[in-house]
């Protein structure tokens, strides 16, 4: 009995103590929720945006009329938090530079912040849930099943083998790949920051150039296959 209590309340301050550490990810996916609501006039009647006991945060709002209404506010985390955490990876890889400890501890806090919103990007259960009912509730939106139905399922999975080992591992895969693409190894990284310097790797083509390029490569073949007509 005695193991069992202690086993309890080691998971509970694990998950107390996860909760603390990606604090920033649960604020911002609860503000995707408010803001969305906000924009789309629907009524707000309670919001709390990050507590340590019961849920860690939560948007109770009156029921949307329109599909297109829920289904934005269900997901407006998975947009917000993954637009944020972008925009604070890239300024920190390819703009943000400083030496001594306070650079160094500043590129840290952008990246805790970064990870922290990817880890709490993706929708809660009932979020989902609430969206895949109300696609299936109508014959006309069961084409929408192919967008809703992969992350309702992600979700099922994140249920199943615990949200936090799915979410953890893709946001440290994200951050890998924003390094990647911006070709710092590890090793320059750690070397960097062990020398008290952040942004001391090359200059690397940031995120909006390899976007922009891949846009214009987008159009370029839709023009060639008759889809667009170019303009003189």
């Amino acid at each position: 009995m005695g193991g069992r209590s202690f086993g309890m309340l080691g998971r509970r301050g694990y998950s107390l103590l996860f909760r603390l550490a990606t604090a920033p990810g649960i604020v911002l996916h609860e503000l995707a929720h408010r803001l969305t609501c906000l924009l789309a006039g629907v009524p707000v009647q309670s919001a709390v945006y990050f507590q340590l006991t019961g849920p860690p945060g939560y948007v109770q709002h009156a029921t949307p009329s329109r599909w297109s209404t829920t289904a934005a506010i269900a997901l407006a985390p998975l947009a917000g938090n993954i637009a944020v955490a972008a925009v604070l990876l890239e300024y920190s890889l390819a703009i943000y530079t400083g030496s001594g400890v306070d650079a160094v501890v500043t590129g840290g806090l952008l990246w805790w912040v970064a990870i922290a919103a990817l880890t709490h990007s993706l929708p809660s259960s009932t979020d989902l849930g609430t969206v895949w009912a109300a696609t299936t509730a109508r014959w006309y939106r069961v084409p929408l099943a192919v967008v809703v139905g992969p992350l309702y399922a992600l979700r099922r999975l994140a249920g199943r083998v615990g949200s936090y080992r799915l979410t953890v591992p893709l946001s440290l895969a994200v951050l890998g790949g924003m390094m990647a693409l911006h070709d710092l190894s590890p090793a320059a990284f750690l070397g960097c920051v062990f020398g008290g310097q952040w942004g001391c790797w090359d200059g690397s083509p940031r995120l909006g150039a390899v976007l922009s390029k891949m846009l214009l490569d987008c159009l370029d073949q839709l023009r060639a296959m008759g889809v667009l007509v170019s303009v003189r």
